[in-house]
């Protein structure tokens, strides 16, 4: 039987990250769960690719691109998996795989599966290496995740690069970060991943985001227009806001503010909304990722972080374990939308808005006048649309033990801030939750499906699995573990998702 790597997160995490407050052990668990999602997913697109598409996986150099991935990867796994999390390599890695598995369109696999190149050639140049390779570029576009992009001159189906090298039409360019290079009047342009940092005083936490202006997987992940490259007066002006909303929640929330600081590494810029209402989102399958319009009200943009990263730590939890039963197909109102919501999605909206009833709370009693009777109003209007979500979760036959348990934790945490939520005594009970559901105790995930998927020595790579259990660990405990953790993913039969008592499937498929 194939041994798993664990990570377990313990119960008063698991309450934490309900609550809205997650722990930095909690934090960890959803971090390297990410990675290892994103790890199986990369194996999943060269397996999947390489045996369903094999002419296009050798004509849009994939093939290439596949091999310098496992070089990169042996030669700095950190490296490597700082460009695996970057949060629009979540979306690529999910198009090519809904395209390979025919569940999404399959229009743009050409160009996202010529892609692999670009990314491996990103993540070999934050390992340290010097690739020299050419790079399939069919929609006139080189994609280098954690750098920047390219935009290319029309026609240009593949360039060169040598190291940090670019070379194009006789011109050699080096990809530089911090500033755009080449004119806006000539044919191609270098654009660098822009970076915002926020350090308050006092000793609190401090902020920093890539501005995630010219990825092209952020065109349609966030819902919302995304705006273009921002001129330095706009990237001014977003160190401003930033700097006035950061140093506001850090001030009120020191101990929520260190979780979102963890939870949000890239900002995405989106165009106003017309009739001037606040516009922010996040993507489940863009991990670290806010995106939000610019906002000039401190408090505003305070409590769009603190929403938008609830978001992300309970689609990263979600990532693990189920809290509904997914074959549920019963819809549910809400105060905050007005169309119907399946449990999944009041659960997530739920908790989202739960982690604005502290912020409001203590922004009530830190100003006075007008200002006061705004927050007042605003954690009002909060704790009704809670209120009633809960009630409506409380004891729901769709939700799994461990979604019972979430919801619970969500109740104390309202009925804390002076919410009533349960008008008599006893917790909720799941009844015709699904049978096949573990115990919160049990729930793993793991990969592989060999009896000795990890090499000749056998070992699990640390953040293959993850639930909701007693006490952390990592891997038994072996410190060689966090060295050799992921150890030869790459040569796996098969990349599977796995829980103890669920069946075995791809994952993503």
């Amino acid at each position: 039987m194939t041994s798993f790597g664990t990570l377990r997160m313990t119960a008063a995490d698991f309450a934490a990250v309900a609550a809205g407050r997650p722990t930095g052990q909690a934090l960890t668990v959803l971090r390297e769960g990410q990675i290892s999602r994103r790890l199986l997913m990369l194996k999943s697109v060269a397996d999947m690719a390489r045996r369903t598409v094999p002419d296009l996986w050798a004509r849009s150099r994939a093939a290439d691109g596949w091999e310098l991935c496992k070089r990169a990867h042996g030669a700095d796994v950190e490296a490597f998996e700082r460009v695996v999390l970057a949060p629009h390599v979540g979306v690529w890695l999910a198009r090519c795989l809904r395209a390979l598995t025919g569940s999404g369109p399959a229009s743009g696999l050409t160009v996202d599966l010529a892609r692999l190149g670009s990314f491996a050639a990103a993540a070999a140049l934050r390992a340290g290496l010097r690739p020299e390779v050419t790079l399939s570029t069919p929609d006139g576009l080189l994609w280098l995740p954690t750098l920047g992009v390219a935009e290319l001159p029309e026609g240009t189906d593949r360039v060169r690069l040598d190291g940090r090298h670019l070379h194009l039409a006789g011109r050699t360019v080096a990809l530089e970060e911090g500033h755009d290079r080449w004119q806006d009047a000539e044919p191609a342009r270098w654009l660098p991943r822009h970076r915002v940092t926020v350090f308050p005083q006092g000793g609190r936490p401090v902020l920093s985001v890539a501005v995630e202006d010219a990825d092209p997987y952020r065109l349609r992940a966030h819902g919302h227009p995304v705006q273009t490259r921002q001129t330095p007066s706009q990237l001014a002006r977003w160190e401003t806001m930033l700097g006035e909303g950061w140093r506001l929640l850090a001030d009120l929330l020191p101990e929520r503010a260190a979780a979102c600081a963890e939870l949000c590494t890239a900002l995405v810029p989106l165009l106003p909304d017309p009739a001037g209402r606040g516009r922010s989102s996040s993507s489940r399958e863009a991990y670290g990722a806010v995106a939000t319009a610019p906002q000039n009200d401190p408090a505003r943009l305070a409590e769009t972080l603190l929403h938008e990263t609830a978001h992300v730590a309970f689609a990263a939890l979600t990532d693990l374990v189920d809290l509904a039963d997914p074959r549920d197909a019963s819809r549910h109102r809400v105060g905050w939308r007005p169309d119907p919501r399946p449990v999944g999605a009041v659960l997530t909206g739920t908790h989202a808005h739960l982690a604005l009833l502290q912020f409001w709370a203590r922004r009530s009693r830190d100003v006075d006048g007008a200002a006061a009777r705004t927050a007042a109003a605003r954690f009002d209007h909060y704790g009704r649309h809670v209120t009633a979500a809960l009630r409506h979760l409380d004891g729901h036959r769709a939700l799994t033990p461990l979604g019972t348990l979430f919801v619970d934790h969500m109740v104390a945490e309202a009925e804390h801030h002076g919410q009533r939520v349960r008008r008599s005594g006893g917790g909720g009970h799941p009844v015709g939750g699904p049978k096949e559901q573990s115990s919160p105790s049990s729930l793993r995930v793991m990969s592989g499906d060999s009896a000795r998927p990890w090499g000749n020595e056998g070992r699990s790579p640390r953040g293959y699995a993850a639930g909701a259990g007693e006490a952390a660990a990592v891997t038994g405990g072996d410190p060689s573990a966090i060295q050799t953790r992921r150890g030869a993913w790459t040569e796996q039969p098969r990349a599977v998702w796995h829980r103890e008592n669920g069946a075995d499937a791809p994952y993503c498929a």
